[in-house]
This record gives C-alpha cells, sequence and structure tokens, in this order.
C-alpha cells in the first residue's frame, strides 16, 4: 500500500512540475538570410507576431480589409490571405500573405487583370525604396505589429 501511495504522489509532482516547464519556441527561419535591413532586392516583408497561426491569419484579413483590400481568396488551413487585384495609382496589384508558425509572410504583386485586361504579374521588390508599391507593403507589416524582417524570394 506504501508503494502505491508514494506511485501515485511521485505521479503528481511529476506532472505538476511538466505543467511547470516553459517551452521556448525558436523564430522560425522562414527565408534563408532574412535581414533587419531592406536591401533593394528584398521583395518578402516577415513579420513576428505573438499570437496564434490562426489568430494571426485573422489579424492579416483584417488589416488588409481596415485598408480597403477586398479578398479574393482565404485558406483557414492554409493560413492564406491574397486580395482581388486594385488599381492604385494607375498600376494593378494585389497583395497575399501567409502565415507560417507565428510569422506572417507578405509580398505584393504588380499585375493581374483589371477589367478583362490581362497584364504580367511580377513580383514587386523594394529597388529604391521609395515607390508606392513597398510603402504599402510596409504600411501593412506595421499595422500588423511586432518586429519586421526583410528577404529577397528563392524564386526570382
Amino acid at each position: 500500500m506504501k508503494k502505491l501511495c508514494c506511485l501515485i504522489i511521485t505521479a503528481v509532482f511529476f506532472q505538476l512540475a511538466q505543467a511547470q516547464t516553459v517551452v521556448r519556441v525558436q523564430p522560425i527561419n522562414l527565408v534563408p538570410g532574412a535581414h533587419a535591413t531592406p536591401t533593394r532586392t528584398d521583395d518578402t516583408i516577415l513579420v513576428e507576431l505573438t499570437d496564434t497561426p490562426e489568430a494571426g491569419w485573422r489579424r492579416l484579413a483584417q488589416v488588409l480589409v481596415g485598408r480597403g483590400y477586398s479578398i479574393a481568396h482565404s485558406d483557414k488551413d492554409l493560413l492564406t490571405v491574397s486580395t482581388h487585384v486594385l488599381e492604385l495609382p494607375g498600376h494593378p496589384f494585389r497583395v497575399t500573405g501567409m502565415v507560417i508558425g507565428r510569422t506572417v509572410v507578405l509580398r505584393l504583386y504588380l499585375g493581374g487583370e483589371v477589367e478583362h485586361i490581362g497584364y504580367p504579374t511580377r513580383r514587386s521588390n523594394r529597388g529604391g525604396g521609395n515607390s508606392w508599391d513597398w510603402r504599402e507593403l510596409e504600411a501593412i507589416a506595421r499595422e500588423l505589429g511586432g518586429p519586421v524582417q526583410y528577404a529577397t524570394s528563392a524564386a526570382q
């Protein structure tokens, strides 16, 4: 009987000790070479959030809708969002985002289809840093909150 009581007490203390263990999640290296200062070739903004992945996905959709975008596609399983093509100022573009872990990956694509007129699609990059499309992507990242990193996509 003593052995059974000792075993139960040990099991309870073991469970309590595990419940108090803090698990630290290391940031995922989503894009090799991500850095804090943007370069001319960067076409991706990474925003680290503290929310769950699902909450980050909802936050991304809310920020985009709040900035006047309409959502063309949203997938709760893949945690992706993309907007309908807009034409500002004179150039069609759309914003895409996905959540991996606690990181929102943002990209802006120039081109697309406006009023059934096809335009070639290309990923926007920082370039000289003063383009309206890059400023818009950075504004979206700021509204999401959290530390920001920049990267160049593997597919060029």
